[in-house]
């Protein structure tokens, strides 16, 4: 497919999601995300989107990353299609974005270089083959930020977080040069690790 055509493909199969398996699979999917973090008292530094609509719901996810002592930053649009990055905390002050439909914290925006202190970035996507290609919403705000990496001296782990139904073997969807992989693919069935990238 190419990728209008996936995109089209899999927003309509995942509105069609029926409620309660959207609720199932979001918990197996923090579950298997707690699972392979562990429990050792350390805490972390991870990434997650504040979802909308029909995306997987991570609200509960991301109060249990709070309680459980991590640190969350959420992503934030800026012009020309960047990412900075804002501190998520139960009760955060919120305002409504200027680049997109949604909410986001008021406070710091942190830039790219906040990735050397970031253990994983979930990362969102409609659909994912098990190659780590990815189909986003079409704007390349994950693409240019995940390139950016390269200019670091730490990076992080990419996890692609979908549901079930939207892991797809290579060749699925078209990819890009300019398309970015992930290093592994968090669904409710665990996470599948890229030949490439392997368990970290």
């Amino acid at each position: 497919m190419s990728k209008a055509a996936a995109r089209t493909h899999f927003r309509t199969l995942r509105r069609q999601l029926d409620p309660d398996r959207r609720r199932r699979e979001m918990d197996a999917i923090t579950a298997a995300l707690f699972e392979w973090l562990g429990d050792d008292g350390e805490g972390r530094t991870l990434t997650c989107v504040l979802s909308y609509g029909a995306e997987p719901p991570t609200g509960g996810l991301l109060e249990q990353l709070h309680h459980r002592g991590h640190r969350v930053l959420v992503p934030i649009c800026e012009p020309e299609r960047r990412l900075s990055w804002a501190d998520w905390y139960p009760g955060v002050p919120m305002a409504r974005a200027t680049v997109a439909p949604i909410d986001e914290p008021v406070g710091e925006r942190h830039p790219v270089s906040v990735m050397e202190e970031v253990d994983v970035v979930l990362v969102p996507a409609q659909a994912v083959d098990t190659a780590g290609g990815r189909i986003g919403q079409g704007g390349g705000y994950y693409d240019r930020f995940i390139a950016s990496l390269g200019t670091l001296q730490r990076r992080p782990v990419l996890l692609a977080m979908v549901f079930e139904h939207e892991l797809v073997p290579p060749g699925t969807f078209e990819v890009g040069p300019l398309d970015q992989p992930v290093d592994g693919i968090l669904t409710a069935a665990g996470i599948t690790w890229t030949a490439e990238a392997l368990e970290p």
